[in-house]
């Protein structure tokens, strides 16, 4: 245990399969409506993930930074589970192949008020993770 924090466990899982296991002393993660923080021992709770940084501290002391984007996370019985449409290590993000999803997503259709939706979704998305990547890599 490190300064006193009850640990907790940590799933995060995306559809391409386990992106980290592990005990951790704190998470932070965006939710639909603004960033949470989650320490050992908490309430339980159920919410939608947003898109931004995904902050663990591990029971050793390190600290690591994905994007995630989409889905769900869950505290139950002393365990966080991200389910996550999109996660990626900070470290991976190439800022050159983000520009280029920002492109993308603004040229899919708009035609109907669903598909304006889905765009202005795929582009806030694509830039929190531009951005999310230039203020962790430096």
């Amino acid at each position: 245990m490190v300064g006193n924090r009850r640990e907790f466990r940590c799933d995060v899982i995306t559809p391409d399969g386990n992106v980290f296991s592990g005990a951790l002393t704190a998470a932070r993660f965006p939710a639909e409506d603004g960033l949470i923080g989650v320490l050992g021992g908490r309430a339980p709770l159920v919410m939608l993930l947003g898109s931004g940084p995904l902050t663990i501290r591990q029971a050793g002391g390190e600290e690591d930074v994905y994007f995630v984007a989409g889905g769900f996370a869950r505290f139950q019985n002393n365990a966080l589970t991200i389910l996550a449409e999109q996660c990626q290590d900070i470290e991976d993000i190439d800022p050159q192949e983000v520009l280029k999803d920002i492109a993308m997503a603004k040229d899919l259709p708009r035609a109907t008020p669903e598909q304006q939706e889905c765009r202005d979704e795929a582009v806030a998305a694509a830039r929190k993770k531009f951005n999310t990547a230039q203020r962790y890599r430096q």
